[in-house]
C-alpha cells in the first residue's frame, strides 16, 4: 500500500510538471547522510504463571537503529525535486528496556540489521532568490526505502520461541518504509550553469510490514531478558509500534539545462 501510494504521487506530480514547458530544470548527483532513529514495537509482561509478578505490566521494546550513508542522482524542475540513491548504513542492534527489575539486561543491545537498498525521494520545493548566486527553499514530501539487505530478525541469543514464530516476517524487504519529510535546502551558483546544492530534512515513517507482523503475532514467550533472570514462563504481547524518524543531509552538484 505504502510504495503503490508513493508511485501514485509520483506519477501525478511529474505530469503536472511535464505540463509546464517552460520551468527551469536541471540535475546533479548527491553525497547524503540518512538515518533512522525510534521505530520498532512496545509491548509488556502480561503472564507470569503466578510467578515473579513484580515484572508484570512492566514495559518491553525493540527497535532497529541505523546511520548510514548514500550517493545518487536528483532531477529538478523548479519546484520539485525527484532523487534516487543506493544507501548502505551501520545498525545500532536492537534494545530492549523497560524498569524490568533485578535482570542482568534490563537494557539488551545486539543483532546485525545494517540495511542497505534504494531511496526514491520527491519533494516539492518554493525558490526563493537571495542574490544573483544564492536561493534557499523550503521542502515537503515523501520518500520509499526499499531495503534489499539487511536482516530483521531477532538478536543471538534470543530463544526459539521468538526465531521459529513463522507469521513474524523475515524479509530484508519487510524494512521498507513511507516517509514523509520536511526541511530546507540552498542553491549556491558556481557558474550560471553549475550549482552547489545543499538540503536538510527531518521525516517521520509510516510502520513497516516488520513491525506490523510482530504486533498481528501476538504473544512471545521467553524474551532473553527474561531468560537471564532465571524466569522461562514469561509471555511478552507487543501491542503498538513506535514512530520511526530520523534525519538526512545531503550535499550535491548540479547542472543546469535551461
Amino acid at each position: 500500500m505504502a510504495k503503490k501510494l508513493f508511485l501514485l504521487i509520483v506519477a501525478a506530480t511529474f505530469a503536472a510538471a511535464a505540463a509546464s514547458a517552460q520551468v527551469p530544470l536541471s540535475f546533479g548527483v548527491t553525497s547524503s547522510v540518512i538515518s533512522d532513529f525510534g521505530g520498532g514495537v512496545t509491548g509488556s509482561v502480561t503472564d507470569a504463571n503466578g510467578t515473579n509478578e513484580q515484572f508484570l505490566g512492566n514495559s518491553v521494546y525493540q527497535h532497529h537503529l541505523y546511520i548510514g550513508r548514500a550517493n545518487g542522482i536528483f532531477f529538478d524542475a523548479h519546484f520539485i525535486q525527484f532523487s534516487m540513491s543506493y544507501f548502505t548504513s551501520t545498525s545500532f542492534g536492537r534494545s530492549r528496556a523497560g524498569n524490568i527489575p533485578d535482570t542482568a539486561q534490563s537494557n539488551y543491545g545486539g543483532g546485525s540489521v545494517s540495511p542497505s537498498g534504494l531511496e526514491f525521494t520527491l519533494l516539492g520545493k518554493f525558490p526563493v532568490e537571495l542574490s544573483p548566486r544564492v536561493t534557499v527553499f523550503p521542502l515537503l514530501g515523501v520518500a520509499y526505502r526499499l531495503v534489499l539487505t539487511g536482516s530483521p530478525q531477532n538478536p543471538p541469543g534470543a530463544p526459539s520461541d521468538w526465531e521459529n514464530a513463522r507469521d513474524i516476517n523475515r524479509n530484508p524487504t519487510d524494512l521498507s518504509s513511507l516517509w514523509f519529510r520536511l526541511g530546507g535546502g540552498l542553491d549556491v551558483s558556481i557558474t550560471d550553469s553549475i550549482f552547489v546544492r545543499g538540503n536538510i530534512t527531518y521525516g517521520v515513517r509510516l510502520p513497516n510490514s516488520w513491525e506490523n507482523s510482530v504486533i498481528d503475532t501476538g504473544d512471545i514467550v521467553n524474551e532473553p531478558w527474561a531468560t537471564a533472570a532465571g524466569a522461562n514462563n514469561w509471555t511478552v504481547n507487543y501491542g503498538n509500534t513506535r514512530l520511526g524518524h530520523g534525519l538526512d543531509a545531503a550535499i550535491g552538484l548540479g547542472f543546469r539545462l535551461r
